[in-house]
């Protein structure tokens, strides 16, 4: 669990709780200290770089204070770690999570996170190895979830994650995997691994439906929330940054999209 700045320590504290109760998880709780960018010289001035370290380490008191409070009044076992330097904020949080089985954080849309740090959320989703569970203040989290969407593609991506959402889900769940698609000229019966993911499913006890919906590539991520409009889903899943950066940059990424824009819990796996 990544907590990157105090103002969304409180809300996400709470979302975590829900999440470890159920699970019986032990809890890492993160904080790094945000990007800092030094113009030549300036960081050999003691005074500035002794300044910046003090105004970490309160804001990291802070947080450390209130995730412990918590933690302890919910009985849930934790710990909390918190970086000591100003420098690999992003090798911090990498090597002491990658021993997670589910990451948590906040979405961009909060507005709190500077575009640095937005970015440092990226490359973590990318590069941290296990399933990230992003939130926003306005999310309805469950326990475990009964009413499950998982955006689908023939990518190793998204196989991961339906795969991951498993260990989420209510016992009988429903799942619908969606696919959203430019055109449908392709798509072949028999030769989709949709359906063979379905039917293992459905052994499984989960009531599953598959389903197709038309959007225009760089509208993927806006058209696949806007299905979800006034249905009872409460957790998307879908698999973390399947395109290139390049074609992302040019056209802009699902994932992107929903970092910033989703309002239920979304489950990303990459």
């Amino acid at each position: 669990m990544g907590l990157l700045v105090s103002s969304e320590a409180e809300w996400l504290i709470n979302k975590v709780i829900t999440i470890a109760t159920a699970l019986d998880a032990h809890v890492t709780g993160l904080h790094a200290h945000s990007s800092v960018v030094f113009l030549d010289g300036i960081a050999n001035l003691p005074m500035v770089y002794s300044t910046l370290q003090e105004w970490g380490r309160n804001e990291s008191d802070k947080i450390r204070d209130l995730f412990g409070e918590q933690m302890r009044k919910n009985g849930i076992s934790a710990e909390f770690r918190r970086q000591e330097i100003l420098y690999d904020s992003e090798d911090f949080l990498l090597s002491s999570a990658r021993g997670s089985d589910l990451g948590m954080i906040g979405g961009h849309g909060s507005g709190t996170r500077s575009p640095d740090d937005r970015a440092m959320v990226d490359r973590l989703i990318r590069n941290i190895g296990c399933p990230v569970l992003v939130v926003s203040p306005e999310s309805a989290l469950n326990a475990t979830f009964q009413n499950i969407t998982v955006g689908w593609s023939e990518t190793c991506e998204a196989t991961r994650a339906a795969h991951d959402a498993l260990d989420l889900a209510k016992a009988g769940a429903d799942i619908d995997l969606i696919r959203v698609v430019a055109r449908t000229v392709g798509v072949q019966a028999g030769f989709d691994s949709r359906d063979d993911f379905a039917t293992a499913l459905d052994r499984r006890g989960f009531k599953v439906r598959t389903a197709d919906r038309m959007a225009t590539v760089e509208n993927r991520g806006k058209d696949l929330l806007r299905v979800l409009i006034d249905t009872e889903v409460d957790l998307l899943v879908v698999g973390a940054f399947g395109d290139s950066r390049i074609y992302g940059f040019a056209v802009g990424a699902v994932t992107t999209h929903l970092l910033k824009k989703a309002k239920l819990p979304v489950l990303l796996s990459r």
